[in-house]
């Protein structure tokens, strides 16, 4: 249009309320009348001109998966940055207290939406996953190899008899009962072969096929063994929760009522924290169960009511990934047997590379990334995790004090 008064045109007069049957909804009218020129001469000087609409607000179906670090380095005070890097139990104002308090801002960000669905599932990642329970059970391998210390002879007698023996590590078949997976198992599983790796070792390498994701199936090359600290143990460690660790479950994508039951989830997942960074296994397990062509592509659908359905990742750490060659993680003990393949000497930047592939992987399988970087000065971790976001304005930093308002702003 153009200012009133051009061409004697009258005043806009402009109605703005909201809407009787829908308190999203913003109702808007606006009239005025038009001076004629032609229409003059038939003794019409001005016409009415009026136009009424609604703005509402405009949301597709959502589908997202909290890939939350919860390795020992969360149990530090915010703000303290590289100087803590790891505490056996939660510090006055930690990190994990910070995620704690701020997620549900992201709930409430979104819970004004009408007419769709948004769906929360939660991955607690460090060097392990706790997965196991949502698996089928011929996904997972039985009997499976474990490291065991095993008592051999190094010395006999004249009549075959054992004179000296000696302990030593020895890759060994176990088959657990029905019992242990219900009564004993804490839930986490081993990484399986990587689909591009062909044999009977568990060889695991940067590159992360689409196939790597959703792929699922009865043989031995699709099987994840189950996490079983009690055979396979790594050496000691500064604690307990860094030689062995294995955190809460993870939790499928639901709906939410209230806050409340969504801060009720935030805290069930992030209830155990310990362990070392392994990135790419948050990223790699939180597109599995968002996938609508893997393992719960059945009730994953691209489409929920004939309204589309978008698929994010928010990813939030507040380390560098670290990889311990000692200790025992979803990658074996790699001490004793180095399942990571390829590329670089150091295990630690073999796991960046698949990381950052399983960034571009769950692009390119439609999810958004959001990446926060928790407590972070260090520029070249920030580096690294940033390139996992699908672009600047998904990538944020925080010192945890203003941690609610990045999840708003992610809603």
């Amino acid at each position: 249009g153009f200012p009133a008064g051009t061409m004697g045109a009258a005043p806009v007069h402009l109605a703005i309320q909201a809407s009787p049957t829908d308190e999203s909804t913003v109702d808007v009218s606006a009239s005025t009348t038009i001076p004629t020129t032609v229409m003059k001469v038939f003794g019409f000087n001005t016409l009415p001109a009026s136009i009424s609409c609604s703005a509402d607000q405009d949301y597709v179906n959502n589908d997202i998966m909290l890939v939350l670090d919860v390795t020992g380095s969360m149990n530090c005070a915010a703000g303290t940055g590289t100087s803590c890097q790891y505490q056996a139990t939660e510090q006055s104002g930690s990190r994990i207290s910070k995620l704690r308090s701020a997620a549900a801002a992201l709930y409430k960000a979104l819970e004004g939406a009408t007419g769709v669905r948004t769906r929360y599932g939660f991955m607690p990642y460090s060097m392990t996953v706790n997965v196991g329970k949502d698996l089928n059970s011929s996904w997972l391998a039985n009997p499976a190899n474990y490291w065991q210390q095993v008592t051999v002879c190094t010395k006999k007698d004249s009549h075959g008899n054992c004179t000296k023996t000696t302990t030593q590590w020895q890759l060994t078949p176990v088959t657990h009962s029905s019992n242990w997976f219900s009564k004993t198992w804490g839930g986490c599983v081993e990484e399986r072969s990587t689909r591009s790796q062909t044999g009977t070792s568990i060889l695991i390498s940067s590159d992360v096929a689409q196939g790597d994701i959703d792929d699922t199936g009865t043989s031995p090359a699709l099987q994840w063994q189950p996490y079983d600290d009690s055979l396979n143990q790594g050496q000691s460690d500064l604690a307990s929760n860094l030689t062995t660790f294995c955190p809460a479950p993870a939790q499928r994508l639901a709906t939410y009522s209230s806050e409340s039951a969504f801060q009720t989830a935030v805290n069930n997942s992030v209830a155990k924290v310990g362990g070392y960074t392994n990135h790419d296994l948050g990223i790699s397990w939180g597109m599995r169960y968002l996938s609508s062509t893997g393992m719960f592509a059945s009730d994953n659908p691209t489409i929920f009511d004939e309204i589309p359905v978008d698929k994010h990742i928010v990813f939030l750490t507040d380390g560098e990934m670290t990889a311990s060659t000692t200790n025992y993680s979803s990658f074996g003990v790699p001490a004793k047997e180095d399942r990571m393949v390829k590329g670089s000497s150091a295990l630690a930047q073999r796991h960046i590379d698949r990381f950052l592939n399983a960034c571009d992987r769950a692009r390119q399988m439609g999810a958004t990334i959001w990446v926060i970087a928790l407590d972070i000065p260090d520029a070249g971790s920030l580096d690294a995790i940033k390139q996992c976001a699908s672009g600047d304005d998904h990538f944020f930093t925080s010192d945890g004090s203003d941690l609610d308002l990045v999840f708003t702003r992610i809603g």
